[in-house]
């Protein structure tokens, strides 16, 4: 008997993300990889030598036929790339166009009328190809789109040993909002801690070093034990002096280095919404009283 033909698989916009599935897929067997279009034909070529497979186009026009298009593209090209790629689908035959955005829903491949459209949005940082290689598998993919859109998707991303969930385009973007708060914000909050470290006179490397573990282990309680029981620190003890010295330090730091205000602002702003969290960890009403009127007052009264 002879085997199933395997469906064809074309990329438009293959950078870290759209290289990196386009090289599992490749692996596995899941799909043929077809035509690797990029902005020129050199990043097309990179991207082929790091897939394995296809072959690197210069132009839209110069792609082959497929069964399924992943337009990978920076979000504010999706829905312009969408419209040139439409004249080239076929009416005669199923073909399924997808995005992996999480911020925007299928319908912003509308144009591709004679294509079944769907989103796939892999919960994962694809900051570096080689590492989401390994990284990927076990990974949740949010799944938005045409029904059968959907479906074939899902078992594309479970042969990666993806877990999938299906969104409407209204969760969707709500769903973003979150990971992108756990993700990307995450990212900034270390960025502003080795900063204030900087501030304190420790170098880079020694901050690295001592936050490695404590980061580490403040994630493992928050997925094990939940944020009311993960949260530690002078604010759930209701230590209103600790709070206040940290404050002036930085608002301190701010008047002499205009470009650490973001600091303060910020050590204010998240203590702020910690509050809520303090109180159900067990922050009595009176700590959290006190605390809130430190956090709303003027700066500029707490600098002496």
């Amino acid at each position: 008997m002879q085997a199933p033909e395997i469906p064809t698989l074309n990329i438009i916009g293959a950078g870290h993300l759209g290289r990196t599935l386009a090289h599992l897929w490749h692996q596995r067997g899941v799909f043929a990889i077809g035509g690797i279009c990029n902005r020129s034909v050199e990043s097309s070529a990179a991207a082929r030598e790091f897939i394995g497979a296809g072959t690197a186009v210069a132009e839209l026009d110069g792609m082959p036929p497929a069964d399924l298009w992943l337009i990978a593209v920076p979000d504010d090209q999706i829905a312009s790339t969408a419209q040139k790629l439409a004249p080239h689908l076929p009416a005669d035959r199923e073909v399924l166009v997808f995005h992996c955005s999480g911020a925007l829903p299928a319908s912003a491949l509308a144009c591709c009328t004679h294509a079944t459209v769907a989103s796939a949005h892999p919960v994962h940082s694809f900051a570096d190809p080689q590492r989401s290689l390994e990284g990927l598998p076990g990974a949740t993919v949010a799944l938005e789109g045409d029904i059968g859109g959907i479906q074939r998707l899902e078992d594309a991303f479970r042969a990666l040993d993806c877990r999938c969930i299906s969104l409407s385009p209204e969760q969707k973007v709500l769903y973003h909002a979150g990971s992108v708060m756990a993700c990307n914000y995450l990212t900034v909050l270390l960025d502003l801690s080795l900063q204030t470290f900087a501030a304190a006179g420790i170098d880079g490397a020694t901050a690295k070093q001592l936050l490695t573990p404590i980061v580490l282990q403040t994630a493992n309680n928050n997925f094990a034990l939940g944020p009311d029981r993960a949260l530690t620190g002078p604010l759930v003890r209701g230590d209103v002096d600790t709070v206040t010295r940290q404050l002036r330090a930085l608002e301190k730091l701010a008047q002499t280095k205009p470009d650490t205000a973001a600091l303060a602002e910020t050590y204010r702003i998240l203590a702020k919404a910690a509050l809520p969290l303090a109180k159900r960890a067990g922050l009595s009403d009176t700590a959290r009283r006190r605390m809130s009127d430190l956090l709303t007052a003027n700066p500029d009264d707490k600098v002496s």
